[in-house]
């Protein structure tokens, strides 16, 4: 038992890491999270059927975009501005307890809103079953904690404990899925899995606080509320994008069938995101020290950087997607799961095009300019509109294409808002 825990000390260590070594961490941890991730999309899947499946899918797209929505502005408040504190030689504490209350505000305006909508919800998008709307509201409120303790590992530059955090949310998921599905829980096993891998992970990896510095600094509720909202604007926007798609295809009038297929497709083509995507949200700290320490130029330095690794890697994912999209989707789902390049290539381009979106957004967000990388996600809106309006194609076809052309638009639209930006700055 000695043994274990010694070996365990590097891994779960105090001491904070670096840009690359923290990079490193979490995309390591996120390699083994995206293959979990796939493990019980796999499972339930296959053991559910495409009917089932479809099921699944739309509380999988519904949970997740309005975590994303509620929850990444307050880990992106804490990264920013507990990294921005410690680097200036600020007490931190006023973060986190302004970000408690700013979540429980949060929280209770969303249950309120899901009580006032339980029957539209349970009737109309999880096809008239309260279990379902149960499971979606009581998920969402499972991962506030999760997106906390992500933000305060990031914060702290504790990244092989944030690692930790995403591998045993993953692997709880995956085993308690499997477990429930082979028990012949039916589509209530992967819900229930997605309820309590959150909590979980929460209650095995905790934070190692380290000494504030002692330069207090108050950090009210209306601070943290003007520093999250952009972020929380910009990340509904965005998640509108990645994760509204079997939404739209039930929307457009396609079958719980179609909207799994896109779901399942769309697990597949962005594979390598779920690696970088989780590193580039963790750049933030970096990247508010990063401009502290060496002002506007080094965070110009920094963000290309960045940028053009991702560029590289969007390449890579349409690519490998055009090669071997279609026999995976088969071997990873079975029968029922056939897609083609036609939704598979712009599903994986718009995996990239996010990627890259998303390190823009660190940079703006690093320099205070989060109203602008949500004007620049807003600019794709009427790019996926006019895409959607279309004729011609199946709604799963549609809405591929729809989504990759609206993220290419806010793609070029942030890249544009960051270099006048950058430019005010130099001629200052």
């Amino acid at each position: 038992m000695r043994a274990g825990l010694r070996l365990m000390r590097p891994l779960l260590g105090a001491a904070p890491q670096g840009a690359g070594a923290g990079t490193a961490y979490v995309a390591l941890s996120f390699a083994v999270s995206g293959v979990l991730t796939y493990v019980f999309q796999s499972l339930s899947a296959r053991l559910l059927g495409p009917a089932g499946y479809g099921q699944l899918a739309l509380l999988w797209s519904a949970t997740f975009l309005t975590v994303q929505v509620l929850w990444i502005g307050a880990s992106q408040t804490l990264g920013g501005n507990i990294a921005e504190r410690e680097a200036r030689g600020r007490d931190w504490r006023p973060v986190l307890s302004s970000v408690r209350r700013m979540q429980a505000l949060l929280l209770a305006c969303f249950l309120l809103l899901v009580a006032a909508a339980f029957p539209a919800l349970s009737g109309g998008l999880f096809g008239g079953s309260p279990a379902l709307t149960a499971a979606f509201a009581a998920a969402v409120a499972a991962y506030a904690p999760e997106y906390f303790r992500r933000g305060v590992f990031g914060g702290y530059r504790q990244f092989s404990r944030l690692g930790l955090l995403h591998v045993l949310e993953s692997a709880s998921r995956a085993a308690l899925a499997a477990a429930l599905l082979l028990w012949g829980a039916g589509v209530w096993g992967p819900a229930l899995a997605m309820v309590l891998a959150p909590l979980v992970a929460v209650a095995l990896v905790r934070p190692a606080s380290p000494s504030p510095p002692p330069l207090r600094e108050p950090f009210s509720l209306r601070r943290a509320l003007g520093f999250a909202s952009p972020v929380l604007l910009c990340t509904a926007l965005a998640q509108a994008f990645m994760n509204g798609g079997p939404l739209l295809v039930s929307l457009l009038g396609g079958s719980r069938e179609q909207a799994g297929l896109l779901l399942a497709a769309l697990i597949l083509a962005r594979a390598p995101q779920y690696v970088l995507s989780p590193a580039i949200a963790g750049l933030l700290p970096h990247a508010s020290r990063t401009l502290a320490e060496n002002g506007p130029r080094g965070l110009d330095r920094f963000a290309a950087r960045a940028a053009s690794l991702v560029a590289a890697a969007g390449l890579a994912m349409v690519a490998g997607v055009w090669l071997f999209g279609e026999p995976a989707m088969r071997l990873l789902y079975g029968p029922g799961f056939g897609a083609g390049r036609d939704v598979l290539v712009p599903l994986a381009a718009l995996a990239g095009l996010y990627l890259l979106c998303e390190v823009v957004n660190q940079a703006l967000f690093a320099r205070g300019l989060g109203r602008r990388a949500a004007l620049g996600w807003a600019c794709g809106l009427p790019v996926a509109a006019a895409c959607l309006a279309l004729p011609g194609a199946g709604p799963v076809e549609r809405v591929a294409r729809a989504l990759a052309a609206g993220v290419l638009a806010a793609a070029l639209a942030q890249l544009a808002l960051y270099l006048q930006a950058r430019r005010k700055d130099r001629g200052r």
